[in-house]
């Protein structure tokens, strides 16, 4: 099992729609110097799990313009407990 950088203190999940996408997230994320994981969180709709990166939370301004800039669409951001991958 994967070892994540990040600890679950101080950090936030941009949660998205498929493993593709926050894949993307994570290549944009790093090119920006930020950061991120890869991880599964709920899926809010009930249909099994979703996929996200978990970044550090005093970067979430900058994410939150990152991301949107690079047309990745991010479901929501939340600081729930999250799984290794």
């Amino acid at each position: 099992m994967k070892q994540n950088h990040l600890s679950n203190t101080g950090t936030m999940i941009a949660v998205t729609g498929s493993m593709t996408a926050a894949l993307r997230a994570q290549r944009t994320l790093a090119s920006a110097a930020i950061r991120s994981d890869i991880v599964k969180s709920d899926n809010e709709n009930g249909r099994g799990c979703g996929f996200g990166v978990v970044f550090p939370a005093t970067q979430q301004k900058n994410v939150q313009a990152i991301l949107m800039e690079a047309h990745i669409n991010v479901r929501r951001y939340t600081q729930e407990e999250w799984p290794t991958l």
